[in-house]
């Protein structure tokens, strides 16, 4: 049978009172129903709590052993409520976020991670960083609790729900001694013969197929020569002076001293992205971070 908390409270009350008498004043419960309640209690566990004495209510050692443990429950118990308190407000908890990799980085993201966790120290994370594609994925597969990224159009029938945080564009990477940077094309198609460097599409089919998409629309076919698994591989690449890439314009702080950002007047790719979850895991802590995150939209930087 389970035991009864709030005898368990009344009990320690009445063994730090030491008469039943000084008890029912800060318990506010007739003294006689007090007396019941310990009465019942030590029928529960069958033993004497307390002797009776000249000077009040002493402890047995089976009194003093329910005390002390009866003290670390009730303490358990208070500490067990406020924690649930917390969690449903979004004080507390775990959350598992994926970044595209470049928006980790972002001054708006790295604000929202300092203040949701400098406003109750109840709250852990746990980061990665891919591509849209592979965070969308692993974030369906159960492996994430919020993405953030591109991830095309969401229809209203999927288990996904989605934020919107702010719209990327993209800016043509070539390498730094590169003549592009001195005299950036005025159309796409002026690269054609270039070697090109892109992420592989099964790395992130949606987001490939629109650059490719956009591409084609200008008229611009490229030649693909080396291919990286991530926006940093591909810069690095660019880097080395192997070719020159697309990439988003909220990269541009994070690029390698080999690296320029330069604009194409007719490139016009523009990246929703989101903050992305699934219905059936949706919480307060959740709810909590989105909101923070996605409060005042960034602009690209």
């Amino acid at each position: 049978m389970d035991m009864d908390t709030r005898r368990l409270h009344y009990f320690v009350r009445v063994a730090e009172a030491g008469s039943l008498g000084r008890a029912t004043q800060s318990l506010h419960v007739a003294q006689p129903a007090l007396s019941r309640q310990m009465q019942l209690l030590e029928d529960e566990i069958g033993a004497a709590l307390f002797e009776r004495t000249a000077r009040g209510m002493e402890l047995t050692a089976a009194g003093r052993s329910l005390y002390t443990d009866a003290k670390r429950l009730l303490a358990d118990g208070q500490q067990a409520l406020r924690r649930a308190r917390l969690a449903a407000s979004g004080r507390l908890g775990h959350l598992k976020v994926g970044f595209s990799e470049i928006y980790l980085w972002h001054p708006q993201a790295l604000a929202a991670l300092r203040q949701c966790r400098a406003q109750e120290q109840g709250i852990t994370f746990t980061l990665e960083t891919m591509l849209s594609g592979a965070i969308t994925e692993r974030l369906r597969a159960g492996h994430l609790d919020l993405a953030v990224a591109y991830s095309g159009q969401i229809d209203d029938e999927s288990e996904l729900r989605h934020v919107p945080w702010f719209t990327d564009e993209y800016r043509l990477a070539v390498p730094a001694d590169s003549r592009f940077c001195r005299h950036p094309p005025s159309r796409l198609a002026e690269l054609d013969g270039e070697d090109f460097i892109l992420f592989g599409r099964e790395q992130s089919p949606r987001m490939h197929d629109m650059i490719m998409a956009h591409f084609h629309d200008r008229g611009f076919t490229p030649r693909i020569v080396q291919v990286g698994t991530s926006h940093y591989t591909v810069m690095a690449l660019v880097a080395a002076g192997l070719g020159c890439s697309v990439m988003p314009q909220s990269a541009a702080s994070r690029v390698p001293k080999g690296v320029r950002l330069v604009t194409v007047p007719d490139m016009a790719l523009h990246t929703p992205i989101h903050a992305i979850w699934r219905a059936d895991s949706e919480t307060p802590l959740l709810k909590r971070f989105v909101e923070l995150l996605t409060c005042a939209p960034p602009q690209a930087s």
